[in-house]
């Protein structure tokens, strides 16, 4: 039978609670979730009783230790679960010390149910345990039955009072504990520590909590969750305290099992990247000190996604589980092999005499993997790509030597795989262009760099001009003109791509804001923005701001999208795009057909245009396949109410067979080649309904 259980989710990403909640559907409960990312968010979602709270480890906006502390600062007792998918166990403990009840990893979840089942469990243990200790502080200070050991003392700390559960636990009877301080079987300093701040909290009457290690009559350990609450009398003065005491050692000793397994890979046995920058400092240490080298290797396993995308990963783990043997008989007696992650591995030689040595594991590496992996019967064929980098030729510490280890790596890969390559200097000229350009792709804009070419859009019915569309351009320092697919992409991996978008937008306005004024409204701008932009909110209000700005209806700006933004289909993104619409800007659809084409998402938004990429319109008259889909393609967008625009007509055969099939609108270099806005206004004067106005535009 199922059962019902709220769940509140700390969680910045909607797929990621979807997995959860699908997994704890499978396991028998019936869920009400609601997902929260910000700290006003859960303080406003605690109102309500909640049975579980599941939290990411990190968001942009929160963090699980922040939640812990508004859930804290809340008084509620609920069950709280941390999930990530990369958290060090230093920070788990933590996180498990300030309230946190168990973690996870996001991507294994098979731990899942049975955790919550225990978590709700022990949350009816503690308020159980709650309703107990209330009974003690109002209704009797007789706690002979209590679960959990009962202290009470007077106002200086010396016990009068202890329960069968304290002398369980302890090992000392009632007389044996009567009459000494409450501290007295404490076992260490930061115990002691514990016990100073537990009499400077509860002498001003305030309750305190914290742990303790203490020792057993017999010397065993003893872990406690110490809870010490002050009994005042009429006049507010303190006469006892009350000391609630819970055996947290199992607890403790699995905190510190997290810890053991912090520097090993749980599932090869190898030792992890926490281990192995440990190690890696210790070696470079030594080579530093006694003036000899030693060698990095990093491996990839070629094709090993192949593997997991097409048996699954339990498979994937028993290869890479094979893979870590076979690696290991590869290696030096001294020499540490670690599992990175994934199917990345590394070994450290602390020390080499020569290049050879590293050469002779590396080759021994490439030779053990040249064997097949037999699997469910088959043989698959997964190989190793190595980088090979020295301490100190290659770097004078651990991150640098990895780092072009890696990158000696990827090397190796380019090269065709199952091989090792050493890292030079020539890599390290790769990645410093890679990286100038990066710094020179963020200096563009406030160096003036980039500029604007203009294509004219034309009717195909009158062959007037229907609009143009802004394209940036990168002017390069020996002044060639770099197209948008040389630098867009490395604009939005290094997030410069929204200020440039911004840019784009605010210029190509301000530009054409005289002439598209003073056609009347029946000519339009267009230009292409980034799904980046899209995601952030916000971005509508900045483009409502920049058509009033410059005197421009909303009507007469055509935002382009492709289609795989609409993938993304996130909360920011429906916002914009709706609000957009909702003002009047005109939204296309760019490059139809090469992404993921799908009438649920033209029928999801109010799009006004749809744009056939080029790939399609130059196969016109060649195959007769592409003729039919253009056909397809406009009678769809026509059945949606959306304006069809042809791009990259460069023949006037194109030309008539779109106009003939009821193209609306085409552009490319069959009636011009992009140009910057002083080059275009001749063609604009000569076919702009408002020609006379052109020449004034700025």
């Amino acid at each position: 039978m199922a059962k019902s259980l709220k769940v509140l989710f700390i969680e910045d990403s909607e797929a990621d609670m979807e997995l959860t909640v699908a997994e704890l559907t499978h396991g028998g409960f019936l869920l009400e979730s609601q997902r929260v990312e910000t700290e006003e968010e859960l303080l406003d979602a605690l109102q309500e009783g909640w049975g579980l709270i599941i939290c990411d480890y990190r968001m942009p906006r929160f963090s699980a230790e922040a939640a812990l502390a508004a859930l804290k600062h809340s008084g509620r007792d609920i069950p709280f679960i941390i999930m990530s998918g990369a958290v060090q166990a230093e920070d788990t403990v933590n996180l498990l010390k300030q309230g946190a009840h168990d973690f996870m990893d996001k991507h294994a979840l098979a731990r899942l149910i049975p955790a919550v089942e225990r978590e709700l469990r022990e949350a009816e243990v503690r308020q159980e345990r709650r309703r107990a200790e209330e009974r003690v502080r109002i209704l009797s200070r007789a706690v002979e039955q209590s679960p959990v050991s009962v202290v009470i003392t007077d106002p200086e700390g010396q016990i009068e009072y202890v329960n069968p559960r304290f002398e369980e636990l302890s090992g000392y009877s009632a007389g044996e504990a009567t009459g000494r301080n409450l501290g007295f079987t404490l076992l260490d300093q930061d115990s002691a520590s514990a016990l100073t701040e537990l009499w400077n909290t509860v002498s001003t009457g305030r309750e305190w909590s914290g742990e303790f290690c203490s020792a057993r009559r017999d010397g065993q350990l003893l872990w406690e969750q110490v809870s010490v609450s002050p009994l005042t009398d009429n006049d507010g003065h303190i006469t006892h305290y009350v000391v609630i005491k819970e055996d947290i050692t199992v607890r403790r000793s699995y905190e510190e099992q997290l810890l053991r397994q912090a520097h090993y890979d749980q599932l090869t046995g190898l030792a992890n990247r926490v281990l192995m920058i440990d190690r890696l400092n210790v070696a470079l240490e030594a080579a530093q000190r006694d003036g000899h080298q030693c060698a990095l290797l990093v491996i990839d396993l070629d094709h090993f996604k192949n593997v997991n995308d097409s048996l699954g990963h339990s498979v994937g783990d028993n290869l890479l589980k094979e893979s870590a043997g076979r690696l290991s008989g590869c290696i030096r007696g001294g020499d540490t092999l670690v599992r990175m992650g994934g199917d990345e591995f590394v070994v450290i030689l602390p020390r080499v005499e020569s290049a050879r040595e590293a050469q002779q594991v590396a080759e021994q590496i490439v030779q053990q993997f040249e064997r097949p992996f037999t699997i469910i019967g088959k043989q698959y064929r997964v190989t190793a790509s190595i980088g090979i980098a020295f301490f100190p030729d290659d770097g004078k510490n651990p991150h640098l030597v990895l780092r072009n280890a890696d990158l000696a790596m990827y090397k190796a890969k380019d090269l065709g795989r199952n091989q090792y390559h050493f890292f030079t200097e020539d890599i390290n000229r790769q990645l410093i262009e890679r990286l100038e350009l990066e710094e020179r792709l963020h200096r563009a804009l406030d160096d003036n760099e980039l500029v604007l070419f203009y294509q004219p859009i034309y009717s195909l019915e009158d062959n007037t001009v229907a609009g143009v569309e802004a394209l940036v351009r990168w002017r390069q320092p020996d002044g060639s003109i770099w197209l948008p697919n040389r630098f867009i992409p490395l604009a939005e991996e290094i997030g410069v791509i929204q200020e440039l978008d911004n840019w784009v937008l605010k210029t190509a306005l301000r530009a054409t804001a005289a002439w598209l004024a003073r056609s009347q409204g029946g000519i339009r701008l267009a230009l292409n923005i980034s799904s980046q932009q899209l995601q952030m909110p916000g971005f509508n209000e900045y483009v409502a701001e920049q058509l009033t700005a410059n005197g421009v209806s909303p009507t007469q700006l055509e935002l382009e999208i492709t289609e795989r933004m609409l993938v993304d289909d996130s909360e920011a993104t429906q916002h914009n795009i709706r609000a957009l619409c909702d003002m009047g800007v005109r939204i296309s659809i760019d490059d139809f057909g090469t992404g993921y084409s799908s009438l649920g998402y033209l029928q999801d938004y109010p799009f006004h245009t749809l744009k056939i990429d080029r790939s399609f319109v130059c196969n016109i008259g060649v195959n007769t396949n592409t003729s039919q889909l253009i056909e397809t393609i406009i009678t769809m967008g026509h059945g949606l109410g959306m304006d069809v625009v042809a791009e990259g007509v460069e023949s006037d055969m194109e030309r008539q067979f779109l106009r003939a099939h009821g193209c609306n609108q085409a552009q490319g270099y069959l009636f011009s080649h992009p140009l910057p806005l002083e080059r275009l206004r001749p063609i604009l004067n000569q076919f702009s309904p408002a020609a006379e106005g052109v020449s004034g535009a700025t």
